[in-house]
């Protein structure tokens, strides 16, 4: 989020392959924000009026604050993977992981959920309101060529 440079270069890619920003997310730590708040703001406003969304990685683990989150032009911020996975057995993992969810929805924003490994942890995001995920329970990452044949194949399960 420091170099000035970096809307254009996506813009002229977007422009080059002729494809929407609306299919792209860019996912920003914490600690990418930080550098320069100004520049940052500036550079996510810029990469938003493409059409692409951006995200909050990592959510709760590090230095967020309320004040921070209603000035970014953040459109979904993911829960950090280890509150997803101690909320099992953790009541208070399990608050964390509500407040972050109606927090998210509250604010216009999509929760994801990261790490989702097993059923119980996907239907227990569902009845908090969390209905984006990801993790083992769907896919290990994959090289692009298994990717592909991953997704084509999840196409035809939806299809039918």
């Amino acid at each position: 989020m420091a170099d000035e440079d970096l809307p254009e270069l996506i813009a002229q890619c977007l422009d080059t392959w002729k494809l929407p920003g609306q299919r792209f997310t860019f996912e920003l730590t914490e600690s990418a924000l930080l550098v320069d708040r100004n520049t940052g703001l500036s550079i996510m406003q810029r990469i938003r009026a493409l059409g692409c969304r951006l995200a909050l990685d990592d959510f709760g683990t590090g230095y967020s604050s309320l004040s921070y989150l209603v000035n970014l032009p953040i459109n979904e911020i993911k829960i950090d993977r280890s509150f997803v996975v101690a909320m099992s057995d953790s009541a208070e993992s399990l608050r964390v992981v509500r407040t972050i969810v109606d927090l998210t929805r509250d604010l216009g924003m999509l929760p994801l959920a990261e790490g989702v490994e097993d059923d119980d942890q996907r239907s227990q995001l569902l009845a908090l309101g969390c209905t984006a995920a990801q993790g083992y329970l769907y896919s290990r990452p994959l090289p692009l060529a298994e990717f592909i044949d991953w997704y084509r194949k999840q196409e035809k399960k939806e299809c039918h």
